[in-house]
């Protein structure tokens, strides 16, 4: 695709704001753009709520030899204080001798899907003849839930794949073979109020927290099997909320804790370590916790030596003139979701990132953006023409 035509794609995409929300109006913007090829694409919108749609995108045979999957999250984190940026958040404005994009969203991860639509594009506008189909899966949700990947995994769109590139942001445009599944979860603990000057009135909720945030760590961060790229199993505790004022005793406290799973374990095996630890707390005189669960996504494991991820190395290594590393990602990506399909297919992640990821002032740089695109329509022509 042309380069110019390429860097208005993905400003266009940044113009809408998709915070947490609105992701049917890049679908709609989409939409727009592959009306005019007709029947030679299959648009088919997936509601999730309100204004909120996943899309799949398809071309090429569908009864081909090969399915190639490309994925990318429409939707983008919140922008802290707005005032605080330098400029508009979602003008997609050009800077630095037009070598950087600015706005929210450029790395995480519009990039990613404005290059992998740009390799729909390009195909089309060649008129490339495709021995397969080339589908791709724009989600609603990632950062808040991975909903949108939820839903497609459960309808069926990932069971034929034979490979899956997420166009989530990675370091260096390193090869992502494997990934950090990930659980977070609600623990309360219930007491007895109090006035805090008469010792043994009431029942500390807030001590009893601290006894379970202890036993969890104990059980949670000292597990033997350690990943070849992602190292051990980490649980962390983040939010603690609760009581009433200074001088009585908390009555009630909420936590919330996060867990990164390695791909040595499932999902279910932390699950059970993580309740054994609630019955032994349960045991303890004058404590009482509940747990519930926000969301479970398992992680993901591949072939450090398997053909797609050796491939999109090699193609990455000659399109940036140096080379990638095949590497592991400590993060949780919508193929925590994808791998949960009863036929999930070899999954890597390769997309543009910096250190503004997430943060006030997020940028991506265009050349970064550009090889990615790049790479999608490599991979996709290789696999598929």
């Amino acid at each position: 695709m042309d380069k110019q035509r390429q860097i208005k794609l993905l400003q266009d995409l940044i113009k809408i704001e998709t915070i947490d929300d609105h992701e049917k109006q890049v679908v709609d913007y989409l939409e727009k753009l592959f009306v005019s090829y007709g029947e030679r694409v299959r648009f088919t919108r997936v509601p999730y709520q309100e204004d909120r749609q996943s899309v799949v995108i398809s071309i090429g045979p569908q009864n081909g030899s090969f399915t190639l999957g490309f994925s990318g999250h429409m939707d983008v984190v919140n922008l802290g204080d707005r005032s605080a940026w330098k400029d508009d958040p979602f003008s997609g404005k050009l800077y630095d001798n037009d070598s950087k994009m600015y706005g929210r969203g450029t790395t995480d991860m519009k990039s990613g899907l404005a290059g992998m639509i740009g390799t729909f594009l390009t195909l089309l506008d060649e008129n490339v003849v495709l021995k397969g189909e080339l589908r791709l899966l724009a989600t609603v949700g990632e950062e808040t839930g991975m909903w949108g990947s939820k839903k497609l995994t459960e309808q069926g769109y990932v069971n034929d794949l034979g490979v899956l590139v997420i166009g989530e942001d990675t370091t260096n445009l390193n090869v992502v073979y494997a990934s950090n599944g990930d659980i977070d979860y609600t623990i309360t603990s219930y007491g007895k109020v109090a006035i805090s000057s008469q010792a043994g009135a009431g029942i500390n909720a807030l001590d009893n927290m601290l006894d379970f945030i202890q036993l969890a760590n104990e059980k949670l961060r000292h597990l033997p099997r350690i990943h070849e790229t992602l190292g051990p199993v980490v649980h962390n505790v983040t939010m603690i909320s609760g009581g009433d004022q200074v001088n009585s005793i908390p009555g009630k406290i909420t936590a919330r804790g996060n867990i990164r799973i390695n791909p040595l374990y499932s999902v279910a095996e932390i699950q059970q370590i993580l309740e054994n630890v609630v019955v032994q707390v349960n045991q303890m005189p004058q404590h009482k916790f509940e747990l519930q669960y926000d969301y479970l996504g398992e992680a993901v494991d591949g072939d450090l030596q398997g053909e797609y991820v050796t491939t999109a190395k090699s193609m990455l290594t000659d399109i940036l003139g140096h080379p990638v590393k095949i590497v592991g990602e400590p993060g949780a990506t919508d193929a925590s979701n994808f791998v949960k399909s009863p036929t999930a297919p070899t999954m890597i992640v390769v997309g543009p990132v910096n250190d503004s990821v997430h943060q006030i002032d997020e940028y991506v740089d265009v050349d970064e953006y550009l090889a990615a695109a790049e790479f999608y329509e490599r991979f996709a022509k290789k696999y598929l023409s």
